[in-house]
Parts: structure tokens; C-alpha cells; sequence
């Protein structure tokens, strides 16, 4: 049988046929699908492109040393997009990174070319979302990233929660996404965050990325809120916007932030609305003042901020509000708060709410002399008074005038037979020595209903005005009882009355062995953490009892002051 001649022809098409063919190269392997630990070199890895921090990092210096003698303590999260090559930072790590390829390139050290990363996968519908709130959670970790920075990453996270919904979303719905996603901010901060990225940043970015202080943006915010309330308000007429006119204003002083003083700005805005308006300088700052003021009243009670403060005079009439300078008489920020319909959480006392204390325009210039002096227990000099405003205001820190704030009640709210909304000042009304007894024992009875102490306080006609009379028969109390009573106890001079008349080393064996101490630290505070046993509030007095027990102290010691003899009295006025 003769074999059948094969044409060279058609054995080559045979052999170039498709199933001969060689396979195709692979050019990348599929990325894991879990956390997987990975080795990887400085050019496979790219920084975050997207990183909130666009400013030199603070610590920059010292962790390049860290590394260049210790290596990456902790491998960086990678991960990588869908169809890019190379890896990318995926939270926490772009300054590491800089710091290596610089390493690399000074040495040439192989330990900083190759390194140890942790890769994490790529989350198709929300890989951008948690890379940006993975970078801004690390670096406010580290706690250095500028007050800007942050916003500007708040600002670029709601943008892409919009995305993802198709939709706006709310300051506290974005709270609500943020906190879900790991990086929880309030709602409150988030809304002076978008207000500086929107209003403050095209007027004054070298100001902001140089590192203006919270409390100055604060500030800001809050004048040119109050003044664009009164330019609505009195503005009659047509051409000029009030956003350009004070972000112009402002623009003004767009240079270093230790350069700032606020109250020039302030000036200087006001001078921009007196000439539109038609209003006098101090007409205009007692409109913002005010207004100023109802933020913050309207914030301590919850409430929608009113429409706007009383009317003012026309041009040319005094306004008997406004002081020669300029300066808006303070109000009190604890108006308002008898008319609050606010609810109360649970736990909390449903009581009527405090009236509101004696407001500065219902005091004379004697009484008003006479509050302020009352709240100095030690006079401090001026010169050192202006050395800690001045290092403040290189910090962007405003501290506040003591004769302002001391007018102001401090904002303490707990209600009760006697409701306290300040913890210092004393009411005309309740300063003489038997009120200020019957207050001190109608106190002593809330708190020791608090805790559930048995047996009574007795009121009495001397001392602070109570005793405690323990009950007859034998009863099962908490150590937190036990330990309150002592105090009371103690604060109404019983104790030094055992001391007076019984034996010293008695009294001394009966404390056993530091006992009472460990246990009025408990009271009050609470157990910090120790080495042996983590933080706890078990035990510890409520803010209720605590603030009504501190009110005990003031009065008492008032009620000691107003029954010194004359000389005494006399005596200890001279050396104050």
C-alpha cells in the first residue's frame, strides 16, 4: 500500500492552523478577593491621589528617621482599580511612601525599594467612598491634618455619596453615611465644614491652608452669618451682594494666621455696610451682636433662631443699648429657657426648667460692679491678662473677657424645688442667712433622694441648716449611699463636732484605713482606669446631684461669710 504524497503547501497550513496556535500570554494576574499580605517595590505603588492632606505633614521629618532606622513598622493597605496596573495607597500611607522613594534615592538601600504591604480589595460600588473616609479617619487618628483639609475631604465624601444615591443628601444624612463608614462626625461640624470650603476658602486659601485655628473659622462663620441677617433685613437697595462684599473684604487679609486679628476684620466689614445701610457704626455691631446672640441662644435650647432682634433707631437717635464704643450690651445666653418646648431625654429630670437669671440691662452700674467682683476669688494682673490672649491668638484662639462672660450665667440647667442655672452667682432674692439655710437643706434632701439614702435630713436654725438623723432600725444601703451621707455629714459640721469632743486616735481608727477617701473618690468621680480594672461610672453621683452638691458648697460659704462679726468681716475684706 503506497502512502499518499503530502503537499508541503498544505502540511503548513495544517500546522499553522488555529488549534496549533500558542495560548495567550497572561499579562497580570487576578487580583486576590481577600486581605492578602503582599511584597511589593516602590514602582508598582502610587499614592492616593485623592488624599485630603495637600500640606507637608507636620511629623514629616521624624518619621523619615523612624523609618530609615527601623524599616515600616506596619504594612500599608494597598488596593487597585479595576484595569489600572499598579497598586495605590489605600488608607494611611502616602507620607510612608514619599519617605521610601526618598530613602531609596538618597541610598539605594534595597530594604526601602522592596516592602511588605497589606493588599485589600477593590469594592466596585463603593471603592472611592472608603478610600477617602479611610484616609481622612487615619490622618485625624494622627491628629494632624489642618482644619480645611478635612473639610475639603467632607466636602469631596458628599460629593460621591450623591453620586451613589442619585440624589442630594442631607448635613445629617451624610453625618449618618460618614459614621456607617467609619469616620463619624457631628452634623453640626459638618455644616461649618461646607460653610468654610463655600465661603471662606475663595477669599482667604493661604490663611486656611496655612493653619487658621477652629475657634477663628468659628468666629467667622458666625459674623458673616449675624451680618448677613441684618443686610437682609435693612438693605433697600439693589446691586451689591452681600457674599461678594465680605468675601472681598475678606480677601483683604488672606495672609499668615499668627497676621490675623478678627476684630480689625470686623471693623473693616462694618465700614464696607455702614455707607449702603445708612447706619452708624455702632448701630450695625449692636445688630450683629445681637444676632450673635440668638445663635447662640437658639443652639443652647434647641429652637429655631428668631426672625431678628428688636428694631433699631433711626440715624441720628442715641440708642441707650449701645455704649460710647460701639459694644453691644451681652444678654444672657440662658434667656429663653422657661419658654423651651424642648423634650427631655430619658433618664433625665422632667422638672419645670429654671427661670432665666437677673439679665445685665435689669442691673445698675453698682450691681453690675458688685457681680463682677463677686466672681474674682484672685485678681490676676493685666499685663498677664493680654501675655494669654496674645499667645491665644497666635494658637487661632480667642479667650474670652472676663467682664463679659462673668455677667453671663453659666450654662448649667437642672431643675428642682430650687433650679439652678448658675453655679456661682447668688440672687439678691435668696442672700440672707435663713433662705440661703433653707436652700442648702431643701438641696441636701434632693440629693440624698437621688441616691435612696435612708433616714433624714433635719432642718435646723444654725450651723448650714441641717443635720442628718440616721434611721432607727438597721437597713440595707449602697456603699453609694452610705459614702453620700458621710459627706453631708461632713459638710454640715457634724464630724468636726465628734472630732471636738471625743478622742483623736478614736476618730482616726474609725476612718479604716483610708476607707472614706477611696470611697468619696468613687462618689464623685467615679473609678478612672487603673492597670487592673478599666473605667467605670458605677457608684459615681449623676450630674444632677453633683452640680446641686457643688451648689451646697457655694452657698454654705456665703452663709459663713454673711455671719462673720464685723471686725472679722471688716478684717477679711481688707486682706482680699
Amino acid at each position: 500500500m503506497s502512502m499518499a504524497k503530502i503537499n508541503p503547501q498544505d502540511l503548513k497550513d495544517r500546522l499553522l492552523a488555529p488549534g496549533f496556535t500558542a495560548p495567550p500570554v497572561l499579562e497580570q494576574l487576578s487580583d486576590p478577593i481577600s486581605d492578602t499580605p503582599m511584597v511589593l517595590t516602590l514602582d508598582q505603588v502610587l499614592p492616593w491621589h485623592d488624599n485630603p492632606r495637600t500640606t507637608r505633614n507636620p511629623k514629616y521629618d521624624e518619621l523619615k528617621e523612624s523609618i530609615r532606622h527601623r524599616g515600616l513598622d506596619t504594612p500599608p493597605p494597598v488596593t487597585r482599580r479595576p484595569g489600572e496596573d499598579k497598586y495605590r495607597i489605600r488608607n494611611g500611607g502616602n507620607t510612608r511612601l514619599e519617605i521610601l522613594n526618598e530613602l531609596y534615592k538618597e541610598t539605594g538601600d534595597e530594604r526601602y525599594f522592596r516592602f511588605n504591604c497589606l493588599f485589600r480589595p477593590w469594592d466596585k460600588q463603593r471603592g472611592e467612598i472608603i478610600a477617602l473616609t479611610g484616609h481622612l479617619a487615619e490622618n485625624d487618628l494622627k491628629g494632624d491634618l489642618k482644619f480645611i483639609e478635612r473639610a475639603v475631604g467632607i466636602q469631596k465624601a458628599k460629593a460621591w455619596y450623591e453620586e451613589e444615591k442619585g440624589e442630594p443628601v442631607g448635613i445629617r444624612e451624610l453625618s449618618r453615611k460618614l459614621t456607617d463608614d467609619g469616620y463619624p462626625v457631628s452634623p453640626s461640624h459638618i455644616s461649618k465644614m461646607l460653610d468654610a470650603v463655600e465661603i471662606l476658602l475663595p477669599a482667604i486659601p493661604v490663611m486656611l491652608y496655612s493653619g487658621l485655628g477652629k475657634p477663628q473659622i468659628e468666629k467667622l462663620l458666625s459674623l458673616r452669618k449675624s451680618a448677613s441677617s441684618c443686610w437682609t433685613r435693612l438693605y433697600a437697595g439693589e446691586g451689591i451682594d452681600f457674599e461678594m462684599l465680605f468675601q472681598d473684604t475678606l480677601a483683604i487679609f488672606d495672609s499668615s494666621p499668627d497676621e490675623f486679628i478678627f476684630d480689625r476684620f470686623q471693623d473693616e466689614l462694618i465700614d464696607q455696610m455702614k455707607r449702603p445701610l445708612g447706619l452708624r457704626y455702632d448701630q450695625i455691631l449692636l445688630e450683629i451682636t445681637n444676632g450673635q446672640q440668638e445663635q447662640r441662644r437658639s443652639t443652647l435650647v434647641d429652637l429655631p433662631t428668631p426672625a431678628g432682634p428688636p428694631e433699631i433707631p433711626p440715624v441720628g437717635q442715641e440708642n441707650p443699648a449701645a455704649s460710647s464704643t460701639g459694644q453691644a450690651q451681652i444678654q444672657s445666653p440662658a434667656t429663653g429657657l422657661q419658654t423651651s418646648k424642648t423634650k427631655s431625654p430619658p433618664g433625665t429630670s422632667t422638672l419645670p426648667a429654671p427661670p432665666p437669671p437677673v439679665q445685665q440691662q435689669q442691673l445698675t452700674d453698682e450691681e453690675r460692679a458688685a457681680v463682677l467682683a463677686g466672681h474674682i476669688v484672685s485678681p490676676v494682673s493685666t499685663r498677664i491678662q493680654q501675655t494669654r490672649q496674645r499667645l491665644a491668638g497666635l494658637e487661632g484662639e480667642h479667650l474670652p473677657v472676663f467682664d463679659e462672660t462673668a455677667l453671663q450665667a453659666i450654662p448649667v440647667q437642672v431643675g428642682g424645688l430650687h433650679p439652678i442655672t448658675d453655679l456661682w452667682y447668688i440672687e439678691r432674692s435668696i442672700d440672707t442667712p435663713e433662705i440661703l439655710r433653707q436652700h442648702i437643706a431643701d438641696l441636701a434632701e434632693e440629693i440624698a433622694l437621688h441616691v435612696g439614702a435612708p433616714g433624714e435630713i433635719v432642718r435646723i436654725q444654725g450651723g448650714v441648716g441641717y443635720t442628718y438623723r440616721e434611721p432607727n432600725e438597721d437597713r440595707e444601703i449602697t456603699d453609694s449611699a452610705l459614702h453620700l451621707m458621710t459627706l453631708l455629714q461632713a459638710l454640715s459640721g457634724q464630724v468636726q463636732v465628734v472630732l471636738n469632743t471625743h478622742d483623736q486616735q478614736t476618730c482616726r481608727d474609725a476612718l479604716g484605713e483610708f476607707q472614706f477617701s477611696a470611697g468619696l473618690a468613687q462618689l464623685l468621680l467615679g473609678q478612672p482606669t487603673t492597670s487592673d480594672q478599666p473605667s467605670s461610672q458605677a457608684g459615681r453621683l449623676n450630674d444632677e446631684a453633683l452640680v446641686k452638691l457643688f451648689r451646697i458648697i457655694r452657698l454654705a460659704r456665703r452663709l459663713v461669710d454673711l455671719e462673720l462679726p464685723p471686725t472679722a468681716f471688716e478684717q477679711a475684706a481688707t486682706d482680699q
